[in-house]
């Protein structure tokens, strides 16, 4: 065999072993006059192209590349280019499964929402960013203090929307707990939110239950927005007796069913 026809093989060997590589793409390849030319797109997270030629023969020196950027979709390459992206928690780990990545694991909110966001852009390529297995996770400086806003309750008198004003220190206490939860929530990248449940004694009828259970609700809102926490994060809603503290039929059944309550969820 001539030497020309040795190179030209151990070129086609180079060439086989470049289009064999995931990321990249061989548009053009030539031999002119000893030297040998190719072109092509190459993800940056594909092998190199000039340390592929060790082994093969082929001198360095003869070898003209020319390689344009582009982003392969092999689910490997996404995989590291989500990584890099979205700088997932210790807590959460991405993987491939055949065609798909998946995240397992827990995360904060905000990085769920942020998973979902680049899970639909992937999926209008046509890939698939499962985000189903991830649990949400709530820091655990947050817990505590959700803890004790959970246990609060403000009283009301019989037949009465507006609470008594033996409940304003509670109102007091329970406003400043809400306002730092809503401020330390916002430092760990979620956002609190506050669910004001109104609850209703046995006495009267059902539809006057609901509707005085709502109202206490309302008024509680408002008393809250009046000592600085923002309203946007305070959702109101009426139970009257469908959520009772204690039974009706025993000691303080009746006096502990009248109250609102609050439930803090984060997103």
């Amino acid at each position: 065999m001539s030497p020309e026809a040795r190179a030209a093989e151990h070129w086609q060997t180079y060439v086989s072993r470049l289009e064999a590589q995931p990321g990249i793409i061989v548009a053009q390849q030539r031999a002119r006059g000893g030297h040998f030319y190719i072109s092509g797109l190459r993800d940056p997270q594909a092998a190199d192209p000039q340390a592929l030629l060790s082994g093969t023969g082929v001198d360095p020196a003869r070898v003209h590349s020319q390689w344009q950027f582009y982003q392969s979709l092999d689910p490997k390459f996404v995989l590291k280019r989500l990584v890099a992206s979205l700088a997932p928690p210790k807590s959460v780990r991405l993987m491939t499964i055949q065609d798909r990545i998946v995240a397992v694991g827990e995360a904060p909110a905000a990085w769920i929402n942020r998973a979902r966001v680049a899970s639909q852009q992937l999926s209008a390529d046509g890939l698939s960013l499962d985000i189903s297995e991830l649990r949400e996770s709530t820091p655990q400086e947050l817990t505590h203090l959700r803890d004790a806003i959970q246990a609060v309750d403000i009283f009301f008198d019989s037949g009465k929307a507006v609470p008594g004003p033996e409940q304003l220190p509670v109102l007091d206490k329970l406003a400043n707990q809400l306002k730092e939860l809503a401020k330390d929530a916002r430092e760990a990248g979620v956002t609190a939110q506050f669910m004001l449940t109104g609850h209703s004694d046995a006495t009267g009828r059902e539809t006057a239950k609901v509707s005085i259970s709502a109202a206490r609700a309302e008024t509680v809102r408002a008393l809250l927005k009046k000592r600085g926490v923002d309203p946007e994060l305070l959702l109101v809603r009426g139970a009257g007796t469908f959520e009772p503290a204690e039974a009706e039929d025993s000691r303080t059944g009746s006096s502990a069913n009248r109250r609102v309550s609050v439930t803090v969820n984060f997103h």
